[in-house]
């Protein structure tokens, strides 16, 4: 085929162990709109006059199931001209309609000569059903629609495509597919022609995690891997899907294998860290994080994992060394601050953690760990005792579920001599996270002097 079709999957890819987020598509196939703009709407519509027996929206999708039940195999286009939905507002009305007909004129005769069929989905996209014809048939016609329009020099076109059979997918849901081509399509620009396939599903998996439909996502990474059983970031999406489900054993098993397949890949070593993390194999995490920093690609995320949990580990001063390539990288980040806050004090670094403390609440007024942190460290060099306790009340105004800043909040109070203020605030520390019993029964045997 002359036409080069836009199908470099690497390339497509390659910011992606760069950034957490998933991938995002920058288009939509849209709902046809009945009643829409009055310009193209019954007869000043240059496509009802070019063409009168076309169909529309709905009509057109149930009248190519129709026509299409009993083939056994077919192939569908979906079309869209490009930059129409953004600029047409900003057109001549005459010339979006010869826009309109030049592009419907140009796939009437594609389709006529594949001997297909068409109509009309949104105000500015098409869809082509081609009986008979496969994906690789439909992307030559495609290829030609392509050159034909361009030719004008005027309008291009993006495209999608979609054919049956295909894996366990029903008739009915192969403009679907073809419409989550023209999705991936766009990642390549104007112009561009796609086939459906994994990359396709992934991106499509990628917007119904980002909507919040993380079954909905399972589904469409699984249905991916029976087209490229070797795709690594399906895996690692598919293993993210089930981190969120908290399905942690499905989600390490996913991860492990885009790591086999591709061992030099960050994120599913990143992915699994933190998998590993969250369920308290703290070695096996930090090995991952590491393997993950030493790839050289800096990372605030990374850094940031490894310095915090170093820190959870006893090892204060190979974590700051990790905090502090991360705040390089997001000096704003008020939570690495008191990270960074933590490990000076474990070290007994006590005037370099209230600096970061006093940062981090600079940062975010409402950062409640940090309150509380220098609000304790206050107190235990004996300065700012006001400010002190003011801190401590913030921290448990702020988070009033967390057991260590009330529990720090009584301690406080027990040192001014206010046994009742402190004994509340010990028996709700006690309930959220224990720890706390002693001070309890210090106060209540009279004996609560520290």
């Amino acid at each position: 085929m002359e036409e080069k079709i836009s199908r470099d999957h690497h390339a497509l890819f390659q910011s992606r162990s760069s950034s957490k987020e998933f991938l995002l598509s920058k288009a939509e196939l849209r709902p046809w709109r009945k009643t829409g703009d009055k310009k193209e709407d019954g007869k000043k519509d240059v496509l009802n006059k070019l063409f009168p027996g076309m169909q529309s929206g709905e009509a057109f999708t149930e009248q190519a199931m129709k026509t299409l039940s009993s083939s056994l195999a077919f192939g569908v286009m979906v079309v869209r001209i490009d930059n129409m939905n953004e600029t047409a507002e900003s057109r001549k009305p005459a010339d979006v309609q010869k826009t309109l007909g030049d592009t419907a004129k140009a796939i009437d005769d594609i389709c006529r000569t594949g001997n297909g069929f068409w109509g009309r989905m949104d105000r500015f996209l098409f869809g082509c059903c081609f009986p008979d014809k496969n994906a690789s048939s439909c992307l030559k016609l495609a290829v030609k629609l392509k050159k034909s329009l361009e030719s004008t020099g005027e309008v291009t076109v993006t495209t999608g495509v979609a054919a049956y059979p295909a894996f366990s997918y029903k008739k009915h849901e192969i403009i679907g597919n073809a419409g989550k081509a023209l999705d991936h399509a766009d990642y390549f620009g104007p112009g561009s022609i796609v086939a459906f396939d994994a990359v396709s599903l992934n991106i499509s998996g990628d917007k119904l995690y980002q909507n919040g439909d993380i079954e909905g996502a399972v589904k469409e990474f699984k249905t991916a891997l029976l087209f490229d059983p070797d795709n690594v970031n399906v895996h690692n999406s598919l293993g993210v899907c089930y981190g969120v489900l908290e399905d942690f054993p499905k989600a390490v098993r996913e991860f492990k294998e885009s790591i086999r397949l591709s061992p030099k890949e960050l994120m599913p070593l990143y992915n699994a860290g933190l998998v590993y993390q969250l369920t308290g194999k703290k070695e096996k995490a930090l090995k991952h994080f590491q393997k993950a920093a030493r790839l050289g690609e800096e990372l605030f995320e990374i850094n940031f994992q490894t310095g915090k949990l170093l820190l959870e580990l006893g090892k204060p001063g190979e974590g700051r060394e990790y905090l502090e390539k991360a705040l390089k990288l997001k000096p704003e980040s008020s939570v690495a601050l008191f990270y960074l806050g933590e490990s000076f004090t474990a070290a007994g670094m006590l005037d370099e953690a209230e600096a970061a403390y006093e940062k981090a609440i600079k940062i975010n007024p409402n950062d409640a760990a940090s309150l509380s942190s220098l609000g304790w460290l206050y107190d235990q060099k004996d300065k700012n005792k006001d400010i002190s306790l003011a801190f401590s009340r913030q921290s448990v105004e702020i988070a009033p579920d967390n057991g260590l800043f009330r529990q720090r909040l009584g301690r406080l109070y027990m040192k001014r001599d206010l046994p009742k203020e402190a004994l509340r605030e010990f028996k709700k520390a006690e309930k959220l996270s224990g720890e706390s019993c002693q001070y309890i029964q210090m106060i209540e045997s009279g004996n609560y002097k520290e």
